[in-house]
Order: C-alpha cells, then sequence, then structure tokens
C-alpha cells in the first residue's frame, strides 16, 4: 500500500455523502489510519486552529471538496469561508500555505469559486485544476479521484493485484475461446444454408463476456470492476451463454456439456476463489 496520508476537507452540510463514499473507496487502497476526514476529540477549551494546522500538516493530499454550498451561508447574507475561523478555511489556507498538494473536488456540477469571491489566502485553489465527482457516474467519478490521489502521493494506478498473471492467462485464453467461437459461427453460416438465432446469440454473448472479462473500457461500469468480481461475473455469463448456444444446436452431448461448459465456468470460477484467500491472506 501506498504510505502517504490524505485529508479530506469538506462541509458537512454540502459533502457528507460525497466525503464517505470518496473516504471508503481510499481506504481500499490506503491504510485506514492514513485517511483524515474529521478531526475528532478536540478538548474543550483547545486552539481548534492549531489543532487543524497539524492534522493538515500531517497529509501529503488534501481534497477539497467543493458542492454548491462549499462557500456556507451563515444566514445573514455573508459566507463563512471568509470567518477566519471557518474550519473549512483553516483546512484548505493551511494545506496551501504549507506546500501540502491540493485537488479541488466539484460536486454534482458544482462550479470553481471565482477568484475574488475568496479571501486572499483561499485564491491560489482558483487556479488549480479540479476534478469532477457526480452522482450519475459516482463510482467511476471516485474511481478515477482515487487514482489521481494515489497517483499524487507517489503510488501506482491502477494497483497491482494478488493473482495477477493468473488472471491474465485466464481472460487471455477466454478471449481466444470467444473469438474461436465466432470463427467456427462465421465458417459455418457459409458452410451451412441457416444459422440459428441461439447461436448467434449465444456467440455474441461470449464475446460479450469475453469483453467484461478483460475489463476493457467500453463503460465505467465494466472499467471499474475488480478481477475478482469480474470471474465471478464471467463464469455465471459463460454458463447462460453456454446454455442459449446448446439450445440451438444439435447432438449436444454429456462431453460437450462437461468440456466446453462445466470446465470454463469452474475455473473461472475457482480463479475467484483463489484470488479471494490470497486477498485476504
Amino acid at each position: 500500500m501506498t504510505k502517504g496520508r490524505v485529508f479530506i476537507s469538506y462541509r458537512r452540510d454540502d459533502a457528507a455523502g460525497f466525503s464517505h463514499a470518496i473516504s471508503d473507496r481510499l481506504v481500499e487502497h490506503l491504510p485506514k489510519n492514513h485517511v483524515f476526514m474529521d478531526v475528532l476529540g478536540i478538548a474543550p477549551g483547545a486552539d481548534f486552529v492549531k489543532q487543524l494546522e497539524s492534522a493538515v500538516d500531517q497529509c501529503d493530499v488534501l481534497l477539497a471538496l467543493i458542492g454548491k454550498r462549499w462557500a456556507g451561508e451563515d444566514g445573514a447574507g455573508q459566507t463563512r469561508i471568509h470567518d477566519p475561523q471557518d474550519w473549512v478555511r483553516v483546512e484548505v489556507a493551511t494545506a496551501i500555505r504549507r506546500g501540502v498538494r491540493v485537488i479541488p473536488v466539484l460536486l454534482d456540477g458544482a462550479s470553481m469559486p471565482a477568484l475574488e469571491s475568496l479571501p486572499e489566502e483561499l485564491r491560489p485553489l482558483a487556479r488549480m485544476n479540479a476534478v469532477d465527482v457526480r452522482t450519475s457516474r459516482l463510482n467511476a467519478d471516485v474511481w478515477d479521484l482515487t487514482g489521481s490521489t494515489i497517483t499524487a502521493l507517489g503510488g501506482k494506478w491502477p494497483p497491482d493485484e494478488p493473482g495477477g498473471k493468473i488472471y491474465a492467462v485466464l481472460s487471455s485464453i477466454y478471449a481466444l475461446f470467444a473469438g474461436a467461437v465466432v470463427l467456427f459461427v462465421m465458417l459455418g453460416s457459409m458452410l451451412m444454408t441457416e444459422v440459428g438465432i441461439p447461436t448467434v446469440l449465444g456467440s455474441l454473448l461470449f464475446v460479450l463476456n469475453a469483453v467484461v472479462l478483460l475489463r476493457l473500457p467500453i463503460h465505467h461500469w465494466v472499467r471499474t470492476l475488480t478481477r475478482n468480481r469480474a470471474l465471478k461475473i464471467a463464469a455465471i455469463v459463460h454458463v447462460v451463454a453456454f446454455a442459449v448456444m446448446s439450445a440451438g444446436a444439435s447432438g449436444v452431448d454429456g462431453v460437450m456439456v462437461f468440456v466446453f461448459g462445466i470446465v470454463p465456468a469452474a475455473s473461472l470460477y475457482l480463479a475467484s476463489f483463489a484470488m479471494q484467500r490470497r486477498v485476504r491472506s
């Protein structure tokens, strides 16, 4: 795991839900005690500004979550971000002043605050490149934000996963298998007068399964799949694809069911089980 520390700066009435989603993803790749969201346990009478500065100073990256209420209306037409004692201002200003890497995160279409709307010490924030996180693409956007954060900490993204070589071999073999099925169906259509719909549909499912197993970036859902989950999904889809293709074929015997149906599906599932065991070990 990367050893750097991350501070998530947010206003509770603006970005609480997003902060937890981001924190949950980060702790999958960082030690839990290296991701800070709240400064708890500040004793009554203690200087909370110094406490916040100390917490931020221990971090290597600060994520500034900026929603549409980030500035913080105080009910009197003023914004809390202009209060020198505002804790969001203290967190971000401390990070800027001490050279901590700051990544602005714009939530659900929020825009970067205008330069003239910010206190002097926060104005460098307006010139920093921001990352978007949207509810409609939450999983993919949080995945990308996690990658940016890990990279900023000097880590590798995407990270290596246990059983990577096993996965690479299985996914490659399955891609060749799916390609061979399509080739045989095409040859069969040239030699035969008609190819049944179940055969065509089954072939397409095999190809789709190979795409999912290879985690090709055709959709953000596929791109963010873990290898373990991709193997489990592939095992199920393979059984469905083989059943569909078998429904349109004649002369499917027990040997074919075992070799082309059960063995590949079982191999994929057992590989996912083995990888899960390695993650836990």
